[in-house]
C-alpha cells in the first residue's frame, strides 16, 4: 500500500509538527507500507520537494506543487495532509477527485503576530485548512481537550456533524543519555545550582521572554545559592519567519548575560543528555499554536518535572501524570513561583518520574492506533469504487 504525506516543512527542519509527522511516517514504513513525503522544504529518502515560486510568511506559492500533487496522488492509495498547511488543500482536492482515502492530521492552529499582512495570511490559511478538513475521510488530532477548544475543529463539527475525529498522541520514545555529550553540555552551561531548561525554537508562540522575566524573581525566592540560576535553551535559533522575535529575545539576553545559554539545535536522539542536565523543563507557550508539547513527555520519562502554560492540549500531560505544575500564559510572576516550587522540591518530582518508565501516566503512545486510523476501511465498497 502506498501512502503520501503532504507537509510544508520536513526534516531536517525542526519543529514539533515535523517530528510528529516523521515519526508517524516511520511507523507506517516499519509496518511494510510505502510512504513518500511531498514537501516544500526537506530532504531524505522518499522525500519529494516542490520548487517554490514565492514565500509568504511561513508558507509558499508553487505551481510545481500542483503538478507534483497531481502526479503523486494518482500513484498512492492514501493521502495524509499535515495541517496547518496552506498548499495542503491541493492534494486534498486531488485525493477526492481520484477516489483516494484522505486523512488530515490537525497538529495545531496558527496565531501569527499582529499586522495586516499576517492577518490576511492567517485568514487564507484557515480557509484552506478548513476546506481540507471538510474533504477528509477522517481527522486526527492529539487530544480531545485541544479539539474542544479549537475554533476550526468546533466549526467543522457544526458543519459536518458526522466528522470522524481520532485523538492520537504521536509516538514519543524515551530519550537515551549520551554521557559524553552530557558532560560537554554541562561544561557549556558552567557552574550553577539549578538549570531551568527550555526545549523550543525561537518562535513568538513559545513565550520564552516570560521565563527571562521570571528569572530574577526565582533567584530572589531561592536566596541560598552559591551560583546564579541559569537558563539552558535547546532548539534552533534561526527559525523561518521569526526574525523580529529573535531580535527581541537577543535584546533581553544582553541584560541577563551569562545566565542564558543557547545550546543550539539538538538531534532527537541527543535530547536525553539535555534532560539529564536540567532540573525543570519549562514550556511558557502563549497561544493555540502549541497543541501538546511532546518534549513534556520526554522530560517526564527522564524524571524531569515540567512547568507548562495552562493551555488546551498542552495541559494534558501534567494533568494526567501529575508530573509538574500549570501556570496561566504570559504570567511571569506565577511562572516564577511554580519554577521555584519545583526546584526546591526536586526529590519529590524525581520519585514520581520513576513511575512513568513504561507508560506516560496513563497516556499510552501507540503508533498502532494511528496506523488503523490511516488504513482502515480501505477495503470497504466506498474505497474500492
Amino acid at each position: 500500500m502506498n501512502i503520501l504525506f503532504s507537509i510544508t516543512y520536513y526534516r531536517p527542519y525542526v519543529s514539533g509538527l515535523t517530528l510528529a509527522a516523521s515519526r508517524w511516517a516511520e511507523a507506517l514504513t516499519s509496518r511494510g507500507y510505502t510512504v513518500r513525503i511531498l514537501c516544500m522544504v526537506g530532504n531524505g529518502r522518499r522525500v519529494i520537494c516542490a520548487k517554490p515560486l514565492l514565500r509568504i510568511s511561513k508558507g509558499f506559492l508553487s505551481w510545481d506543487w500542483v503538478v507534483k500533487s497531481w502526479r503523486l496522488v494518482q500513484k498512492h492509495d492514501v493521502v495524509v495532509v499535515n495541517l496547518p498547511q496552506f498548499e495542503g488543500v491541493i492534494p486534498a482536492v486531488f485525493a477526492k477527485l481520484f477516489g483516494k482515502r484522505l486523512i488530515s492530521i490537525y497538529h495545531c492552529e496558527v496565531e501569527l503576530p499582529e499586522g495586516f499582512i499576517n492577518s490576511v495570511v492567517q485568514s487564507f490559511l484557515e480557509i484552506s485548512n478548513f476546506a481540507t478538513l471538510l474533504l477528509s475521510d477522517r481527522v486526527v488530532t492529539y487530544t480531545r481537550d485541544y479539539a474542544n477548544s479549537s475554533r476550526v475543529l468546533k466549526s467543522l463539527k457544526v458543519l459536518k456533524k458526522k466528522t470522524e475525529i481520532a485523538y492520537i498522541i504521536p509516538p514519543i520514545p524515551k530519550p537515551r543519555e549520551n554521557k559524553a555529550l552530557t558532560k560537554k553540555l554541562a561544561k557549556r552551561v558552567g557552574k550553577t545550582d539549578y538549570v531551568v531548561g527550555i526545549a523550543a525554537r525561537l518562535a513568538a508562540e513559545k513565550g520564552i521572554e516570560y521565563v527571562f522575566e521570571a528569572l530574577p524573581q526565582i533567584q530572589r525566592q531561592i536566596p541560598n545559592t552559591k551560583y546564579q540560576i541559569k537558563i539552558a535553551i535547546a532548539g534552533p535559533t534561526e527559525p523561518v519567519g521569526e526574525e523580529a522575535y529573535k531580535r527581541k529575545i537577543m535584546r533581553l539576553v544582553q541584560k541577563l548575560r551569562s545566565r542564558v545559554v543557547f545550546l543550539g539545535e539538538m538531534k532527537p536522539e541527543d535530547m536525553g543528555s539535555f534532560y539529564r542536565l536540567i532540573d525543570v523543563l519549562v514550556l511558557p507557550s502563549v497561544n493555540s499554536t502549541e497543541a501538546f508539547g511532546m518534549v513534556q513527555i520526554e522530560a517526564m520519562r527522564c524524571g524531569v518535572p515540567v512547568v507548562a502554560s495552562n493551555l488546551p492540549g498542552m495541559r494534558v500531560p501534567v494533568q494526567q501524570t501529575g508530573m509538574g505544575l500549570l501556570v496561566p500564559p504570559k504570567d511571569s510572576m506565577k511562572l516564577a513561583q511554580s519554577i521555584t516550587s519545583v526546584l526546591t522540591n526536586r526529590d519529590r518530582w524525581r520519585s514520581l518520574g520513576r513511575t512513568l518508565e513504561d507508560h506516560h501516566g496513563g497516556m499510552i503512545v501507540d503508533s498502532k492506533r494511528f496506523i488503523r486510523a490511516v488504513v482502515d476501511d480501505l477495503n470497504s465498497p466506498k474505497h474500492r469504487s
